[in-house]
């Protein structure tokens, strides 16, 4: 991929970053305690929170992993697609109101402190009575956050360098500390503002380069005949094709474990904190039912314009992509559009990445702040404390992203693997806390414990190409039903 210094993209990207520090800043005086970093004092509408939640959803795989897996696999894909939308609108059927009015009334179940529950293991905690229950998920919100934020500060350096020239290694560094800067001022709110102007527009950059990609490609006539032309199989949502030394071969004519392995992409909705920390923050749990709807439109028109974006270069490039199918979008950017729209086109790829790792710096770094240091070391801590001290962990989170980022590995595989741990972690005793008077917090920890390791263990034993998620969120169900069956029935107060 060839770099460049237009100065008129050079203009743009810093008045991009400009703008978002500005709303750091506003942000940073609206802050007066915890649940305002955290969830932003619970006073954002529908509109903000699905587009914030789509936006944070779709970071820079959206941009880079999923064009290059239709282009190298083919419409088999859709199943991803289909899976990941499926999950987004029953995330908002099945969790976002009852999420929304149940951490807020789970006060601390201890009762020396009147704190609602402002993060997941926060409200696990205060759900089911067990502090051991704070403690596991904050531990597995770590591990995998990291993985994510090396995911997402890996395409900020690839920006950065396409941009202003510079080294991928030196573009990693500049888009963190930027992330760091407007997180750490403004944690909640300014998150989720700077996701509504970054969602606005990474949707109108997609859907434009789209068209730009289908005019290129012939229209949808010209892509059906490349496909056919390559590899009839490329057209067969039942069949897998792989793209090797040139040629697409067809490995399976009935792709079973990769149909489920994308279906089951939908399922990390149900454990993903910075997902579920929108629903948290909502103003009221109304906002669930319109936000449903918004959110399934804006996942077919994100997704499909990427999907479409990656099947055209097969009859625009043909197998020229093959060395760099992560670039793809940032390849039509480049040379079929003006100057002065790339530039604000790539700062759409710019929009992805930094919405999804500004959320998941405040996620991590009020779980370290509220369920490691609040919950453990300084239960009176003050609210200015606490505010001040998430800040700080901010740029702690920040430096060990940037490390594992330095670190090397592909963007759609550590967004894979952090999305399976989520997933698996925190869906199943998800549901139960919302929906089970029986769960206990024995069954809860079997849970977490579980599902979380199964995909660390998984990843390294798997044979079959089965996306880790699926024996993880299995056994994490398997696990919550045990322990609820062997462990002490839950109190009194605690079902009530």
């Amino acid at each position: 991929m060839t770099t460049t210094t237009d100065p008129i993209r050079i203009v743009i990207f810093v008045l991009y970053i400009v703008i978002i520090l500005a709303i750091g800043i506003w942000a940073y005086r609206k802050n007066t305690g915890m649940s305002d970093f955290a969830i932003g004092g619970r006073r954002l509408g529908t509109f903000v929170t699905a587009v914030s939640a789509k936006a944070t959803d779709s970071s820079q795989w959206v941009f880079f992993g999923l064009p290059g897996a239709f282009y190298v696999s083919g419409v088999v894909n859709t199943w991803m697609i289909v899976g990941l939308t499926l999950g987004f609108y029953l995330s908002w059927k099945v969790l976002a109101g009852r999420l929304r009015d149940y951490s807020e009334r789970s006060m601390d179940w201890r009762g020396d402190a009147a704190s609602e529950s402002v993060t997941l293991p926060g409200f696990f905690a205060n759900r089911f009575h067990s502090d051991a229950l704070r403690s596991a998920s904050a531990v597995f919100i770590i591990i995998f956050y990291v993985i994510y934020l090396g995911s997402a500060f890996i395409a900020t350096g690839i920006i950065f360098a396409q941009v202003f020239g510079s080294s991928v290694m030196t573009g990693t560094i500049v888009g963190a500390v930027a992330v760091m800067a407007y997180s750490s001022l403004g944690g909640y709110l300014a998150s989720s503002y700077t996701d509504l102007i970054q969602g606005l527009l990474m949707f109108v950059s997609l859907a434009i380069v789209m068209v730009v990609a289908l005019l290129n490609a012939g229209g949808i006539g010209g892509i059906a005949g490349a496909l056919t032309e390559q590899n009839p199989d490329m057209g067969n949502l039942f069949s897998q094709v792989a793209l090797v030394d040139g040629q697409w071969d067809t490995t399976t004519t009935f792709a079973i474990v990769a149909i489920v392995s994308s279906l089951a992409w939908g399922l990390g909705y149900f454990g993903s904190p910075h997902i579920l920390v929108r629903f948290m923050g909502m103003r009221s749990k109304e906002s669930a039912k319109n936000g449903a709807r918004l959110g399934l439109v804006l996942s077919i028109t994100l997704l499909g314009s990427a999907g479409v974006i990656g099947l055209a270069a097969v009859a625009s490039y043909g197998n020229g992509m093959e060395a760099d199918p992560e670039g793809i979008y940032m390849h039509y950017v480049s040379t079929m559009l003006p100057t002065w729209m790339a530039g604000i086109f790539l700062a759409g790829v710019l929009s992805a990445i930094m919405s999804t790792a500004s959320s998941q710096l405040v996620v991590a770094s009020t779980t370290l702040t509220e369920d490691f240091y609040r919950a453990f070391l300084h239960r009176d801590a003050s609210p200015q404390r606490l505010l001040w001290l998430s800040r700080a962990t901010v740029v702690l989170c920040t430096v060990i992203g940037v490390v594992v980022a330095l670190n090397g590995g592909t963007i759609l595989d550590l967004v894979g693997y952090a999305w399976a741990g989520f997933g698996a972690t925190f869906g199943p005793v998800l549901i139960a806390a919302l929906y089970s008077r029986r769960s206990t917090w024995v069954g809860a920890l079997a849970s977490i414990v579980a599902g979380g390791a199964t995909v660390i263990v998984y990843r390294q034993i798997d044979t079959i190409g089965l996306y880790e998620l699926v024996p993880g969120f299995l056994v994490g169900m398997l696990a919550l039903w045990a322990g609820n069956r062997l462990g002490p029935a839950p109190s009194e107060k605690v079902t009530r």
